[in-house]
């Protein structure tokens, strides 16, 4: 047990406090003040992420009150390193640092991947060294100075000074405490002077970089942060659906918030881009770690911005189950939204499992009615006793507000024998009404006796070839509108019939359609085409937006994979010279 152990100051930091154990006792050589604080002369004197801390607690006076877990989180940098690291590696980290086996602890959080690095050269504030020295006596190194993303002081504002004490250059065994030699007011400022709008966002970041010391937020997985960055960007109207992000306007918006703050920070940005493209992965899907620093800036970047009212409404939203007897509440607190040609789709699911959509008409602003999509557990229970009372299948229809095949549908997936007969399919025919009525008196004449119950549409003779001619004028003109869509879509013969609200009608018509079927031959886009298509667009689109025209730039705009490089490494090579920028 140590007989005396420093007084720990406000937000200082345990390396800090172990150098000024080693000056207050005037201790001969560090090694000395090792074996009295640890127990092993073989400690290192790392600042961020310390070891051997539980033998430290144990030599430290109870009246301090001082347990490994209160080291770690409030004199170490652990609650800022992984703070947004899953919780098994948290607690594996918290373990390492008490039983001393730090080595590799940067590499094991991702750290060491990043160009940010950690702090190689302490400092300081030289506002809050007067203020120490005037109410304590002496100086001492703050947790919230070393961040490596904090350049300016949290409390003041003002840019940070580089101490003289470089750890590079002092024995990996030293503690050395704060001094007015080591921190001398006219030490150098590690960052040049700045605007007064990129000083007030560099302390707004400095700021929620040491909130992240004192509290930091709960343990989450990488998939919860995913979730938890995409419901944000959702939120704030820079996202496309649910998994896709609006990454043009994401990163203009960043850039147009920090300005020339970003240029600032260190490692943030790169020639002008975002180093290792970080902005982008993070509203992706986290499949690795990120820096805080990175965390930090999109969330203030996020709490800064306005939340949009949803178009669909603001919430919660009801629940429309017939069966279910929370019909007249509202109990859906949250749902998903996805593009469908070029219509936004929200999908509403509650509690009960009745899930349905809701379509915003993207042209019109319009907001379409519910339609049901799945009905969860309540619908067979209900089913089985409507079909044992002998109810019709309309009325069934009307009771559960389906459409009638739906409930034959429905009944078949759920494996309950109906007493109905699926409804038969009565075709459209391009015929008048006089001729209908004429080949039904012409039937009845010729068999009075037999009543006419079949459908006589059914029988009349389709004029096939006016009706393949109509189809190739309003296919031309569908292609024609699907070739200016942005981003591009593949010219299919299902992507024409759902535009001409027809699903699988052409090509079971094809033998009485010779001149449709030769423009369709024509028409639709292999897929070789339409990347090739694709590949073009982005070209155009990256032109238009100023940015470098590089290979991997126009794979990533167009959405392909790695083995169509070589072929667009072939299309830069033979367009003009301006184009092939770093190709």
């Amino acid at each position: 047990m140590l007989a005396y152990f420093p007084t720990v100051y406000p937000g200082e930091l345990l390396y800090s406090v172990l150098a000024r154990y080693h000056r207050h006792v005037g201790a001969p050589s560090p090694m000395h003040t090792l074996d009295a604080l640890f127990g092993n002369r073989k400690v290192i004197a790392t600042f961020d992420l310390p070891g051997h801390l539980q033998a430290l607690a144990d030599r430290i006076p109870p009246d301090r009150a001082l347990n490994v877990d209160r080291i770690i989180d409030t004199l170490t940098l652990y609650p800022y390193l992984t703070a947004f690291e899953p919780p098994a590696l948290q607690e594996k980290v918290r373990r390492a640092m008490g039983q001393g086996a730090i080595d590799g602890l940067h590499v094991c959080l991702g750290l060491s991947a990043f160009r940010i690095g950690r702090v190689q050269q302490l400092r300081f504030c030289q506002t809050c060294a007067w203020e120490m020295k005037a109410i304590y006596g002496e100086l001492w190194w703050r947790r919230d100075h070393q961040l490596p993303g904090v350049i300016v002081c949290p409390e003041h504002g003002c840019p940070l000074q580089g101490s003289t004490v470089r750890l590079a250059k002092v024995s990996r065994h030293e503690f050395v405490a704060a001094t007015p030699n080591n921190c001398p007011s006219h030490a150098r400022s590690i960052a040049p002077l700045m605007e007064p709008a990129s000083l007030a966002h560099l302390q707004r970041v400095a700021r929620r970089s040491a909130d992240l010391l004192c509290s930091p937020p709960g343990g989450r997985t990488l998939w919860q942060w995913t979730e938890f960055y995409r419901n944000r960007m959702l939120e704030i109207g820079l996202s496309k659906s649910n998994v896709t992000m609006n990454q043009y306007h994401f990163d203009r918006d960043f850039r147009n918030f920090f300005g020339g703050a970003l240029d600032l920070l260190p490692a943030v940005m790169d020639d002008g881009a975002f180093a290792g493209d970080w902005l982008a992965s993070m509203v992706r899907k986290h499949r690795k770690a990120h820096h805080p620093l990175h965390h930090i800036l999109v969330q203030d970047f996020l709490a800064q911005r306005e939340r949009r009212d949803s178009a669909f409404g603001a919430g919660p939203w009801p629940c429309i189950n017939p069966l279910a007897n929370h019909r007249s509440s509202e109990p859906i607190k949250s749902f998903t939204q996805h593009w469908n040609h070029g219509n936004r789709v929200g999908v509403f699911s509650c509690s009960c499992g009745y899930v349905y959509t809701r379509c915003l008409q993207s042209k019109t602003g319009a907001l379409g009615a519910p339609r049901f999509l799945q009905y969860g557990p309540l619908l067979e229970p209900a089913l089985r006793q409507l079909v044992i009372a002998g109810k019709r299948l309309r009325e069934v229809g009307r009771f559960l507000h389906l459409d009638p095949k739906t409930v034959v549908r429905l009944a078949g997936e759920i494996g309950i024998a109906i007493p109905w007969k699926p409804l038969r399919r009565i075709e459209k025919v391009l015929v008048s009404p006089e001729s209908v009525a004429d080949s039904a008196a012409s039937l009845v004449q010729a068999s009075p006796a037999v009543p006419v119950t079949r459908d006589v549409a059914r029988r009349t003779r389709r004029a096939w070839p006016e009706i393949d001619r109509d189809w190739v004028t309003k296919l031309s003109a569908w292609v024609d509108i699907v070739c200016q869509e942005s981003p591009p879509v593949r010219i299919t013969v299902a992507e024409l019939e759902r535009r001409a609200n027809r699903r699988d009608w052409l090509l079971k018509r094809r033998h009485h359609m010779p001149l449709t079927m030769e423009f369709l031959d024509q028409a639709v886009e292999t897929v070789e085409q339409f990347q090739l298509r694709r590949i073009h667009w982005a070209i155009a689109e990256l032109e238009l937006c100023g940015a470098p025209v590089t290979a991997w730039q126009i794979m990533r705009k167009a959405g392909l994979r790695s083995n169509n490089l070589a072929r667009i490494h072939a299309i830069l090579d033979e367009a003009p010279i301006v184009m092939r920028i770093a190709a």
